[in-house]
């Protein structure tokens, strides 16, 4: 494969991507290391526009054999593009997939992630990528969430952005809408009114909320017609669970 060098402009656009507002104005997202390039190539759920690589790369895999941009750039701007402080030599520029239709996402059945203000961009890449792997049918973002486009949350999905359906906006406006198309909403919470998850019986159409990791979900989404749920555990010596390790094991639960 032909590999050139970048222009300036290139550079100086992709610098600015790790900003949201830049990543918001341009469409475009930066995907960074040899694995998670990979597999965002391999799976083929983006568009990826341009491979960047450092000056010297040598990839342990084909992945500069496809059919995109591949451009060069020294190791100076490599590093300031790159929002890591050992970098892998390999960054992929992919464009921000659309949001989901609200209507197509609440006519199928399904199970469907919330998150209300998590804000940790490792959690949030986390729950994307667990997400995908159990199948979920989308992802709802409420306000106070990291971006899902953020460099630290692209490194933690380690490839898994763009695999599932999204939404962005208002929490509790998102799950009004979809309760009025008949979806259930489970919250996740450690309060001795919750149920265990075991004892639940998921609704064909299903949401599960995870809220901020200090504080734990909004007041006001607690409605009575909403239902709360709980991890049983050891509560006296730990106070709560991570938050993607606990929407991981309501996802195992709810999928059995």
């Amino acid at each position: 494969m032909q590999i050139s060098p970048a222009s300036n402009s290139q550079v100086k656009l992709w610098k600015k991507l790790q900003r949201t507002k830049y990543r918001k104005k341009e469409g475009l997202f930066i995907a960074e290391g040899e694995r998670c390039v990979e597999q965002i190539i391999e799976g083929g759920y983006l568009d990826v526009e341009s491979v960047i690589v450092e000056e010297g790369y040598d990839p342990a895999s084909d992945l500069l054999r496809g059919d995109y941009e591949t451009v060069s750039v020294t190791a100076d701007d490599f590093q300031a593009i790159s929002d890591t402080d050992t970098p892998q030599g390999v960054l992929a520029v992919c464009r921000i997939p659309d949001q989901a239709d609200p209507g197509d996402l609440q006519s199928k059945p399904g199970l469907l992630v919330a998150l209300d203000a998590v804000q940790d961009p490792g959690n949030v890449g986390t729950i994307i990528r667990t997400s995908s792997w159990f199948g979920a049918a989308g992802i709802l973002f409420g306000e106070g969430t990291a971006d899902p486009f953020h460099p630290k949350v692209v490194r933690s999905t380690a490839g898994a952005t763009g695999t599932l359906p999204y939404m962005k906006g208002d929490q509790g406006q998102l799950l009004n809408d979809f309760e009025n198309s008949g979806w259930h909403v489970y919250l996740m919470d450690g309060s001795e009114e919750a149920v265990n998850l075991e004892d639940i019986t998921p609704a064909e159409k299903s949401i599960l909320l995870i809220g901020n990791e200090g504080n734990g979900i909004a007041d006001h989404l607690f409605t009575p017609n909403r239902h709360t749920v709980r991890i049983p555990g050891n509560h006296q010596a730990v106070e709560s669970l991570n938050a993607a390790i606990a929407l991981g094991i309501g996802l195992y639960e709810f999928g059995r």
